[in-house]
């Protein structure tokens, strides 16, 4: 396994593979060399799940048991310290609404039936707080503050991509906190890639009329279904909004290509256990 792992590594970019321990996991370089927080973004493998969900899945709404879930957590987040029973999620549903976090909400998300808020946008200024997102195909967006103490985490499928959800968080940031693009530190993580991710005409007309109707965003098929870069669709909406290139670390790695590192919803179709991505400014 830790040779092929060796070989996926030449697919990162800015985004590294650590695979040293039983439980390998992906950081960006610029957001670990910044000291400003700890994170990280799961593969699938070193948890304890079986069947279509094998083996570090960390999500309850799966074919998998509360017990390896919790299990599968406690594993990951012991490789940073975190105690896994505290951290903060939501329901996540396709959208661009965000919410805001602090201390008050250790734990929200920690255990079935525990989350309380829908949305696909966690922001938090409070040290320490682990902001938790998940993913099986979906691009998870982190941001970080190099100015004062915040950072968000935003799960972006193609509804939150095609509704702009990563310029929506950078203006709520300058409008609510007052940082520009220009400070903020921003990393995309693995996920589907254009030749793995076909929709339908409707979908794809949706995109079409937002103006990504050519390369490298869409690739239209004879049949009339198209392929979309849901990852270089919002590198080029978090640009276009002011974050400087040199700020934005992502990750080529397919989620779908790559079967025995990640899971994937559409390559699976639907039966598979879901990835993990924090966040959490440091004390």
């Amino acid at each position: 396994m830790l040779q092929r792992l060796t070989k996926i590594k030449k697919g990162a970019i800015k985004f590294k593979l650590y695979d040293k321990s039983t439980i390998p996991y992906l950081q960006s370089t610029t957001l670990a060399e910044s000291g400003l927080v700890d994170h990280g973004f799961s593969t699938r493998i070193g948890g304890c799940s079986t069947g279509s969900t094998a083996s570090l899945n960390t999500a309850f709404h799966t074919e998998d048991s509360t017990e390896n879930v919790l299990e599968n957590r406690r594993r990951f987040f012991d490789i940073f310290n975190y105690d896994y029973r505290k951290i903060v999620s939501a329901i996540q549903v396709h959208g661009t609404d965000l919410a805001v976090f602090d201390s008050s909400n250790h734990g929200e998300g920690a255990f079935p039936d525990s989350t309380r808020r829908e949305c696909d946008v966690l922001v938090t200024t409070e040290k320490g707080l682990p902001l938790a997102a998940y993913s099986a195909d979906c691009v998870l967006i982190y941001i970080v503050s190099t100015e004062k103490p915040l950072v968000v985490l935003a799960h972006a499928g193609w509804r939150g991509t095609l509704g702009e959800i990563g310029p929506k968080v950078i203006a709520f940031i300058d409008n609510q906190y007052g940082v520009r693009p220009e400070n903020l530190l921003v990393a995309l993580s693995p996920a589907i890639c254009r030749d793995c991710y076909q929709v339908d005409a409707d979908t794809a007309s949706k995109f079409a009329s937002a103006g990504w109707n050519e390369q490298p965003y869409m690739e239209t098929q004879a049949d009339g279904t198209c392929k979309i870069d849901l990852k270089e669709m919002n590198r080029s909406q978090l640009h276009r909004c002011g974050v400087e290139k040199d700020k934005l670390d992502y990750s080529s790695l397919c989620t779908s290509c790559n079967k025995e590192l990640f899971y994937s919803y559409r390559r699976d179709l639907g039966h598979t256990g879901r990835m993990i991505g924090f966040a959490a400014l440091k004390l």
